[in-house]
């Protein structure tokens, strides 16, 4: 699995240059990622699970590792470790399902705004919705989306579109 920060950084840069990635749309972008792959197989794109916040689901190592940059775009990947210099990405590879996922959902999803996306995660029925009225809309810090809210969701818009038969 990778991280929040690798699946950022390959959107960052693959798409950098020829959009304005922020934070919030990273955030989205590495949201719907993770919903997509979850839908169809099961498994997690990423090691860590996003959490239920007021714009929307946050990966919390992601919102440390760009929360410097605020509203600003993001024009280079991300440097991880200031000693290593890593900047964690996922290869570009036509033959993986990762990469392809990522080029996929940035064909999806890279056209809408920061705010669209987060309109987007907020809609009635979607896993951050289920899980923020779980609460009344009062959570808990921390509290995560678990794969079993993430997976019908997401097996639901890939049925919709014909990808897939529930």
């Amino acid at each position: 699995m990778a991280t929040p920060i690798q699946v950022a950084n390959t959107f960052i840069s693959r798409y950098g240059q020829t959009d304005d990635l922020t934070h919030m749309k990273l955030q989205k972008l590495v949201f719907f990622a993770d919903g997509w792959k979850v839908g169809f197989n099961g498994e997690s794109l990423v090691n860590e699970r996003p959490q239920v916040w007021r714009y929307g689901p946050v990966f919390r190592s992601l919102y440390n590792a760009l929360t410097g940059y605020g509203n600003t775009p993001i024009k280079s990947a991300v440097v991880v470790n200031p000693f290593t210099g890593n900047v964690p990405i996922i290869n570009h590879n036509d033959q993986d399902d990762d990469s392809r996922l990522i080029d996929w959902i940035w064909d999806k999803y890279g056209r809408y705004s920061a705010m669209e996306l987060s309109r987007d995660t907020h809609a009635m029925g979607t896993p951050w919705h289920t899980m923020a009225q779980r609460y009344n809309f009062n959570v808990p810090f921390n509290l995560e989306i678990p794969n079993e809210v993430i997976q019908p969701y997401f097996r639901g818009l890939a049925a919709a579109e014909g990808a897939i038969t529930t």
